[in-house]
Formats: structure tokens, sequence, C-alpha cells
């Protein structure tokens, strides 16, 4: 990748924070307050409320009441479900 001298400046930063999750979030937001120029790298794209298969769907909707899925299926999600309340019905989508 070729810059001229300007380009390479625009695309320097003090921090790179890759996710933009709760940590990811707080981590730039205290970079950022500090004054270090900082890039957040996010893998998937914008979501806004509504555009997710379950956003509109009611926790009796779900067939397990929006608890935690069957034990055959968190077999397949074992990092995920570490925490013991990642992976839900309504979260399912994401994984």
């Amino acid at each position: 990748m070729y810059f001229n001298s300007k380009g390479k400046e625009e695309n320097t930063y003090d921090a790179i924070v890759i996710g933009s999750g709760i940590s990811g979030g707080w981590a730039a937001k205290e970079l950022t307050e500090k004054g270090l120029k900082t890039i957040v790298l996010e893998r998937g794209r914008m979501v806004k409320h509504g555009e997710y298969p379950t956003a509109m769907t009611e926790p009796w909707e779900f067939k397990y009441r929006n608890k935690s899925v069957p034990t055959e299926v968190l077999k397949d999600y074992e990092k995920q479900n570490r925490t013991g309340y990642t992976v839900k019905e309504e979260s399912l989508h994401w994984w």
C-alpha cells in the first residue's frame, strides 16, 4: 500500500482497539479521552435494532422461553457458553 505523506499521517494511530463490545467500546473511550488517536476495528456490520431476526420477538414466543437452549445445541457453542448466559434463543443467530 502506498501513501503520500498526508495519507500516512492520516492512517497512523496511537492505539488500535479490536471489537466494539462493552470492553472495547470503553477502552476506546478512555484512550480518546486521554488524547490518543484511536481506531476501533469491528468484524461485523452495523446492526440497528429491528434488523436482526429476533428483534421484535417476545420472550414467551421462543420455544424455550428464551432461557438456555438444549444441551445438545450448547455443545456446538462451547466457547460462547462459558459464561452460562450468552447462548440463548434470542442470540443464537449471532454465532
